[in-house]
């Protein structure tokens, strides 16, 4: 029975402690902004893939992300590279929903980004002949070509 009090303080104690690791606290317009980002690009489901493209008549990645951006009024750069510069790098652990997901398929560095949806989720548009798509996160083929998380939201 002696153990009780002191197993209390040592879960309140880590209870603190884990609250102090996450820094993250989204404002209500934030939050408000990420779930009209996740709604946004879940409607453009099954849109076609088109290199270059920028709209719902075909997407590329960087151009799907800047589109579902707009919508919400959030402006955006064009490309991956610009789109990966434009926030903070984040721990994918850290990932909340709108937060962008970048990827390498080639050498010469970041070629691919996604939105993340939440538990673990996040929609593609993924290449030609396919169509925009939401996929696993922690699925193998696209962790080996995983570089970084950046989040543009606060």
């Amino acid at each position: 029975m002696r153990a009780l009090p002191g197993f209390i303080l040592l879960a309140f104690v880590a209870s603190l402690l884990a609250g102090c690791f996450s820094s993250y606290k989204p404002t209500p317009e934030g939050q408000a902004l990420r779930r009209g980002i996740v709604l946004d690009a879940l409607g453009q489901i099954g849109r076609p893939y088109r290199y270059g493209g920028a709209t719902p008549d075909g997407f590329d990645c960087s151009g799907l992300v800047q589109y579902v951006y707009a919508q919400q009024g959030v402006k955006i750069p064009r490309t991956t590279r610009e789109q990966h510069k434009s926030g903070e790098e984040i721990d994918l652990d850290d990932a909340e929903p709108g937060d962008l997901i970048f990827y390498s398929f080639n050498s010469w560095g970041i070629d691919h980004v996604a939105i993340y949806l939440g538990d673990g989720q996040a929609v593609h548009a993924p290449s030609s002949g396919r169509q925009v798509i939401v996929a696993p996160v922690g699925n193998r083929w696209w962790m080996d070509r995983y570089v970084d998380t950046v989040r543009v939201i606060r």
